[in-house]
């Protein structure tokens, strides 16, 4: 019986081998990297049927950690594999973590024209300081290069004056130094870029779009963007920025020209001063409000003001995560001139999430936030609640009913009804809360407050 099923088994394997070659490179490319080299096990005729699927990942991170010459001499007989064969290679990816291994795409990135490759994703990973210079000027004439990742790398001086980078959609910089021209060469090449990413980028100072009607400058250490040229068809742009403490200051200044921009999300510990053309698609803040007197949270509603006003064609989502250690007291009628003098009707906000450390504090910050905004939805997040947070979460929404008639009028006459939710992870849906003082026996952890606001100016 045993041995029937072993040569049933062989029998489907033979039939499997026998398919033609295209059929064979197909199956495998469903396959993951190290599925398909697996297959090189089953029998002689399948030991390299795997080097010539149409999508290659190869990575020194993993099998081949501290094995790097057996990497490189991996890379190079498959890539040889696939030209001696006239195999069409269609995606390569590529991770180096291994500043050794750069210099030999000076012989790898020629060779993928020659094998049809249109899709080359390149990650190059130094596990040293970021003082190590990275030359890589032959990355900079790669045609089929779709997505750029340098991590902890100075990219040196050593750009050639013509790059084509005429499919490069993807390009994420983190903690690299790169000078300002050589990014500017860059910038420049790249017609179809759609995602920026740039993470702890050490010199610098202006990041420019330079192509199509969507264009996303940003600006960093103080140093105004302006936009230099657009021309051609109008692209989608998503950009994502996240800066972090030691980088940002309250001076920062970005200068944001992107109508047809489809995602922007900012993540910093102060808000920045900003300028935007409008725009349309989806906008996520992610800010810190760390105050500790009431002139400071002033300021700060005052910048996040003028944020939220450059935002007000996109759909907002706004995450605070509240730090202060005082109570705040919000001047209302400062933050309602402002407004007033600048002409700004508040801005919708579709989501407003509050991380917050005392919930007494709640009041106070949503006064200052309903003189610039109005927000749909407004959740009190915790990571978990006690029962005596949740009783306190009970008081808060009792209060929060109040502060409709009690609460500074000129505020909150806008405001024409709300309802408490709950989130039913059965359901996966939000459903009403009937007596909120009996919120400490819910079995729920996940709570909100929907308003409904009127339509006036």
């Amino acid at each position: 019986m045993k041995r029937a099923k072993e040569e049933e088994g062989s029998i489907s394997m033979d039939r499997i081998s026998s398919l033609p070659k295209e059929i064979l490179q197909r199956i495998l490319y469903l396959l993951t990297q190290e599925e398909a080299t697996g297959t090189s096990i089953l029998s002689k005729s399948w030991r390299h049927v795997w080097r010539t699927r149409p999508n290659l990942v190869l990575s020194d991170a993993d099998y081949f950690k501290d094995k790097e010459q057996e990497f490189l001499s991996v890379v190079d007989e498959t890539l040889h594999g696939y030209l001696d064969q006239g195999v069409c290679l269609e995606e390569f990816h590529l991770c180096m973590s291994n500043h050794v291994s750069v210099p030999h795409l000076e012989k790898w990135i020629p060779r993928l024209e020659q094998m049809g490759v249109h899709d080359f994703r390149l990650y190059v990973i130094s596990r040293r300081e970021v003082g190590e210079i990275v030359d890589i000027p032959v990355v900079f004439e790669a045609e089929p290069l779709t997505l750029l990742f340098v991590f902890n790398c100075d990219l040196g001086r050593n750009v050639p004056e013509n790059i084509r980078f005429v499919r490069l959609q993807v390009l994420h910089l983190k903690n690299v130094v790169i000078e300002q021209e050589i990014f500017d060469k860059i910038a420049s090449s790249c017609g179809s870029l759609t995602d920026m990413w740039f993470e702890e980028c050490k010199g610098l100072t202006n990041i420019k779009r330079m192509h199509d009607r969507s264009r996303c400058p940003v600006s960093r250490n103080g140093q105004d963007l302006r936009e230099q040229d657009s021309v051609s068809r109008p692209r989608v742009l998503q950009s994502q920025v996240f800066m972090h403490s030691d980088l940002v200051e309250e001076s920062q200044v970005f200068f944001i020209d992107a109508p047809n921009m489809e995602v922007y999300e900012y993540t910093g510990p102060v808000i920045p001063y900003v300028s935007f053309a409008p725009t349309s698609g989806k906008s996520t803040l992610s800010l810190y409000m760390r105050d500790d007197d009431a002139e400071d949270a002033q300021s700060w509603f005052l910048r996040l003001s003028k944020l939220l006003q450059g935002l007000r064609k996109s759909e907002i989502c706004l995450k605070i995560f509240h730090l202060a250690r005082l109570d705040l007291r919000i001047e209302e009628d400062i933050l309602m001139r402002d407004a007033i003098s600048g002409g700004n009707k508040p801005v919708v906000v579709e989501n407003f999430i509050l991380e917050i450390s005392c919930f007494s504090s709640f009041p106070f910050v949503l006064n200052g936030l309903f003189c610039i905004c109005r927000p749909k939805n407004v959740t009190p997040h915790r990571s978990c609640y006690e029962e005596t947070e949740l009783e306190e979460l009970s008081e808060f929404f009792r209060k929060i009913k109040k502060m409709i008639d009690s609460g500074n009028r000129k505020i909150w006459r806008d405001l024409e009804g709300l309802t408490v939710e709950r989130f039913n992870r059965v359901q996966e849906e939000w459903q009403p809360v009937i007596n909120v003082a009996k919120l400490p026996e819910s079995i729920f952890k996940e709570f909100r407050v929907r308003l409904k606001w009127s339509d006036r100016d």
